[in-house]
């Protein structure tokens, strides 16, 4: 089987020990975090995004053993390339040097095109942070918006 790029939005409760309880699942399982994000919801709960790459045979483990935790209030993992997985990402550019994004990804571009922010599906939006890296880019921000 071979491995692919997976993210996960995990709900679970906001307490200490809960990312620890969720790094334990997947490093007794041989998988690393390839990101991680975290942001808290309403009231006690958090939201926590982890991009991973594994099977889909370890990926269904993973989603069900992390389930089963008493800190975790639900799971969803999707394959990277779906297109229902959205990201928006802000790269600065170096003065003067250009970055094709397709107009379509466009949100904003602003000065002298040195900041572009970007939205669209997890693999647009981590091929253009991949090609801003590969022409200078001086700095960029992702966040996963819907998984």
């Amino acid at each position: 089987m071979s491995e692919q790029r997976w993210v996960a939005a995990i709900y679970s409760d906001d307490r200490p020990g809960t990312l620890t309880a969720l790094a334990e699942v997947f490093s007794t399982r041989g998988v690393s975090f390839d990101s991680l994000a975290t942001r808290a919801v309403e009231g006690s709960a958090a939201a926590i995004t982890v991009t991973f790459t594994a099977t889909e045979r370890r990926q269904h483990l993973l989603a069900r053993t992390l389930a089963r935790l008493a800190v975790v209030r639900s799971v969803r993992v999707r394959a990277a390339d779906d297109p229902g997985v959205r990201a928006v990402a802000a790269l600065r550019m170096p003065a003067g040097v250009e970055l094709d994004v397709p107009a379509a990804n466009i949100v904003r571009r602003e000065g002298s095109r040195e900041l572009i922010l970007v939205e669209g599906t997890y693999a647009e939006v981590d091929a253009l942070i991949a090609a801003a890296h590969a022409n200078g880019a001086v700095m960029t921000g992702f966040l996963i918006l819907d998984v």
